[in-house]
């Protein structure tokens, strides 16, 4: 068992938010800033969350804020997920991590991107257009947009905890009681080494292929789309000027049946993906180079740097995954126990809000659970019924947000990765002469309110 480091002297706030090259050119991170707890008048045990990815650690982030003690069970012993690729952090992401108290600890690090370019393979420009033609970003909107790497984020949400809320190399391996109004008032949950803990309230941020989602609340595996993503961070030696790439837009490359994007995280590193379709057992190639040459392959002679662009990036930063999703509707816990992140709402890819929404979830099951916890102590209810019905309610707002997004998400993934020239042609004229991005931004303008203080 290895327990989160011990709190020790972090220096200032510059100190802290400094950024340093590594040796491949790339970003590296060092320090944050504990978020204060707040005094509170929940009275159980502990809220235990089992994963400590972008939904688990916000959410501990937030219960923390409002002062409701958490655990953090990770199945990992290695410590946080630090190599993988970046996620892009939308509008609504932002205002989360604003609440949660650290968004300022990562936007120093990141270009704002604020335009976009739909582009063809063959090095076509079909549309370009900037955030303020969209409704989200008109009259004076904000719309912010920072592609942030997946480990500085979790890695900065992780240093805000109190030390020794995060226990590393424990896995939650099964569902032993739901607590609430059936039987024993509080859950408990199955660790891998046969020993059980028992949780106010268990949230399962285990990710899409959540052990806890599937037989502890009975929910479906997620659904294959039909298409694999590769995805890295580049850190050409030139910077990204060296591949062309400007600060300040995102940029989509359609082919047929094939796909790719790319945008700078700043001046040193570039964020891109590529998807093609594949069968669902697809054997994986079987080392990084491997996989390097596979990612070339789809985007062989391509326009816009593509190729280059993934040659310049560092093996911990390739990563390869099928796309699934699973559209959840209503609540999807029981009891006492309750989901958050891709394991109540895995989605495609296709809107890039997997990582937002996970954000949203944390702050939105905090407040939810701080309202619960005052109801208890001011009426005098029971503990566990009070906060069985918190949790239904925070469930179902979570689908009424997320279902739609997920529906959205598949199915202009669907039409994308359709391997038709004929609809390639048909789009690309469509896009380039008719379309309006009005309404491209809408999903972004969620607000997840704030914390009480």
């Amino acid at each position: 068992m290895q327990f989160l480091y011990p709190a020790g002297s972090r220096g200032s706030l510059q100190q802290q938010l400094r950024a340093r090259t590594k040796g491949d050119g790339c970003v590296s991170w060092r320090g944050a800033v504990s978020v204060k707890a707040a005094a509170s008048t929940w009275d159980g045990p502990p809220v235990v969350i089992a994963g400590a990815g972008i939904a688990g650690l916000a959410s501990a982030v937030a219960l923390n804020k409002v002062g409701i003690p958490v655990k953090v069970l990770e199945a990992s012993s290695d410590g946080l997920r630090e190599e993988g690729a970046a996620i892009g952090v939308w509008q609504n992401a932002w205002r989360c991590l604003d609440e949660l108290g650290v968004a300022d600890q990562l936007r120093p690090t990141y270009a704002q991107l604020d335009k976009v370019e739909l582009l063809r393979e063959n090095g076509r420009l079909l549309r370009r257009f900037g955030f303020e033609e969209c409704d989200a970003g008109r009259d004076g909107a904000t719309c912010e947009f920072r592609g942030v790497r997946r480990g500085h984020l979790l890695r900065v949400l992780a240093d805000s905890l109190p030390p020794g809320t995060i226990t590393f190399g424990e896995r939650v391996s099964r569902l032993v009681h739901q607590g609430g109004s059936a039987g024993s008032p509080w859950p408990v949950a199955q660790l891998e080494n046969g020993s059980t803990i028992e949780a106010g309230v268990l949230v399962a941020a285990d990710g899409a292929r959540s052990t806890l989602a599937r037989e502890g609340l009975g929910l479906p595996s997620p659904g294959y789309a039909g298409y694999t993503a590769y995805r890295g961070v580049a850190c050409p030696e030139g910077g990204t000027a060296s591949l062309g790439i400007p600060l300040d837009t995102i940029r989509f490359v359609w082919g047929t049946g094939v796909r790719a994007g790319q945008y700078a995280l700043n001046d040193k590193e570039v964020y891109w993906f590529t998807v093609f379709n594949a069968p669902a057992d697809e054997a994986v190639p079987p080392n990084a180079e491997a996989r390097m040459a596979d990612a070339i392959k789809y985007v062989k002679g391509w326009a816009w740097s593509l190729e280059e662009t993934i040659r310049s990036t560092p093996a911990s930063s390739l990563s390869r995954s099928r796309i699934t999703d699973r559209w959840t509707l209503g609540a999807f816990g029981k009891g006492l126990v309750t989901l958050a992140g891709d394991a109540a709402h895995p989605m495609t890819p296709n809107l890039g809000q997997g990582g937002c929404v996970s954000l949203e979830d944390g702050v939105i099951l905090g407040r939810t659970l701080s309202a619960a916890s005052q109801s208890m102590s001011s009426s005098g209810t029971d503990a566990a019924s009070s906060l069985e019905a918190a949790l239904r309610q925070y469930e179902q707002a979570r689908s009424k947000r997320c279902f739609p997004l997920t529906a959205r998400s598949n199915v202009m993934g669907a039409l994308l990765q359709l391997p038709f020239e004929p609809v390639s042609m048909v789009r690309d004229a469509f896009v380039s002469t008719a379309f309006s991005p009005t309404h491209f931004l809408d999903h972004t303008s969620f607000d997840c309110g704030p914390l009480p203080e």
